[in-house]
């Protein structure tokens, strides 16, 4: 069986991502040459736009972020034949910053607003919006979202309502299964951003928190094989080819 070759990530978070985790998954891609390529949201921080940033985080330049995500994504779908970007909750801020805020900073906004779709256009990447319904990419039998449920039951939520999916948002990875006559698993694939962010250091869900993503192969019938990367003593090991037996 030939498939065409995918790899999802998320979670990279601007200027806040993981240097040992971008060099893993650029030279995998190198090695691995997926065709399809998932970007699966909260490509920038975006920490001075949400709703409780202290001031010093308000003061914050964006440059850094904006740069850092521009970067990321850039890399990551050079070489992709099918390029996909799906919003998250941290990339909406500037959609709901441009939604709620006035005069100079509204238009501040809505000019990021038209520089990311710019950039996607440049990098041929679709998007999707952060919505629960509308966000929804459908590679064959498998969903992939960027995650609307948060804590120690995220996964089984997601199974209950997208069915087998990948989804990041809580920067984990785990996964669930749902028992039925066919069986379907959520899975959580990781974060390629670092765990000590300011805004979380009080937060104890951060210490599930680990760096990784998904790839594998995509069939024509829709059905899949799927692998899971991860940063173990600071490396990455994967495999770049498959045998069927």
């Amino acid at each position: 069986m030939k498939g065409r070759k995918f790899i999802v990530c998320s979670d990279v978070h601007g200027d806040m991502q993981d240097p040992e985790a971008v060099a893993a998954i650029k030279h995998f891609m190198a090695d691995f040459k997926p065709e399809i390529r998932v970007l699966a949201g909260d490509l920038w921080d975006f920490r001075n736009l949400r709703k409780g940033a202290s001031d010093d985080e308000k003061a914050a330049s964006l440059v850094d972020d904006w740069e850092a995500g521009m970067e990321f994504s850039s890399m990551f779908f050079k070489g992709g034949s099918e390029n996909h970007f799906l919003y998250g909750n941290h990339d909406d801020r500037i959609f709901q910053f441009a939604g709620s805020c006035v005069g100079v900073l509204r238009d501040y906004a809505r000019d990021g607003i038209k520089r990311v779709e710019g950039h996607l256009r440049k990098v041929k990447a679709k998007s999707l919006p952060y919505d629960s319904a509308l966000g929804v990419l459908n590679l064959g039998r498998l969903s992939i979202i960027h995650g609307f449920h948060a804590g120690m039951s995220a996964a089984s939520q997601h199974a209950r309502i997208y069915r087998n999916c990948l989804y990041g948002h809580c920067h984990v990875i785990e996964s669930a299964p749902v028992a039925a006559l066919e069986p379907a698993e959520a899975k959580c694939i990781g974060c390629m951003c670092i765990r000590d962010m300011d805004y979380a250091n009080a937060k104890t869900g951060k210490l599930r928190w680990a760096q990784g993503f998904a790839y594998g192969l995509l069939f024509e019938d829709g059905s899949y094989h799927l692998e899971q990367a991860r940063k173990i003593n600071g490396k990455f090991i994967c495999s770049t080819d498959f045998r069927t037996y």
